[in-house]
């Protein structure tokens, strides 16, 4: 029954964003489309949180998907970005995590919105949060939506070009854990850590130091990646025995190149994620 199930796994996208963090569509919308499209498996991975699985209680019956969240970490002052998958979230110290870094965003927003006020850009922490979903998990976008509404820039990438891309005038750091620390909590809470979008990094070779401190999998296909990226890192992942994913890091139907749909994976990467949801639904039986 778990082999039929199993194989039956083709089309998947386990990269996917909600109004909970900076989607457009709401988790339920979210789901409604999985079903249209016919997603064999998916996953919703809202960053930092995991809110928007307590809105699908009676959606996902009939469902195969991954539970997940995107955690954010540094390492050497860079961003990195971690998936955990299959976690029990209630698990205290990623709660605690979760909760640290829902305040410290609104403590980086407020401080963001008095660096452009010094500029005479004037926006509100209340229009900003009206914007950020039922959590009030305030990420860049919504600020750079703002200012896109108020006129001050002509798209969100020139809100971030021009004042709250990294080491802009706005920018400020949010509160990060070290990649180490969150692969930590990952694995106490149950779950699997894989690094996403790689090929994003300051310096992939990053990875390798990531698989020392205990890293699960690599997000091996995203829409960001060139072939030669998405080949070189199926290659280090079977070189170390790591599990490979693949998502479109999807927030909107606004989005060119991040579609919510079935992502182009290789049967290689097909037969790794087969295996992950597998040993998840065998973590989840032994709960």
């Amino acid at each position: 029954m778990i082999v039929k199930e199993i194989n039956d796994i083709r089309r998947i996208n386990l990269h996917l964003h909600t109004t909970v963090s900076d989607g457009l569509f709401s988790p339920a919308q979210v789901v409604k489309r999985a079903q249209e499209i016919g997603l064999d498996l998916f996953s919703i991975t809202d960053h930092d949180t995991a809110d928007a699985y307590k809105m699908l209680s009676d959606q996902l019956a009939s469902l195969r998907i991954l539970p997940g969240m995107e955690i954010s970490s540094m390492h050497y002052g860079n961003d990195v970005h971690i998936l955990a998958f299959g976690c029990d979230f209630k698990n205290k110290a990623l709660h605690e995590m979760t909760e640290m870094y829902l305040q410290g965003r609104k403590n980086r927003a407020i401080r963001m919105i008095e660096l452009l006020a010094e500029m005479g850009i004037k926006i509100s922490l209340e229009e900003v949060i009206a914007v950020a979903g039922s959590r009030e998990l305030i990420v860049r976008p919504h600020i750079a939506q703002i200012l896109l509404k108020r006129g001050y820039d002509a798209s969100k990438n020139e809100a971030f070009d021009k004042y709250i891309g990294n080491f802009k005038p706005a920018f400020v750091p949010k509160p990060e854990l070290k990649v180490e620390s969150v692969i930590q909590i990952i694995h106490d809470a149950g779950g699997w850590a894989v690094v996403a979008h790689p090929g994003k990094l300051v310096n992939a070779k990053y990875v390798h130091e990531f698989i020392e401190m205990g890293l699960d999998g690599i997000e091996v296909w995203h829409p960001d990646h060139y072939q030669a990226e998405v080949e070189a890192f199926t290659a280090l992942a079977q070189k170390n025995g790591l599990f490979m994913t693949a998502g479109s890091d999807f927030h909107g139907d606004n989005e060119r190149n991040n579609p919510f749909d079935a992502v182009p994976a290789t049967e290689l990467i097909l037969s790794s994620v087969r295996e992950l949801y597998q040993e998840y639904q065998w973590r989840c039986s032994e709960r």
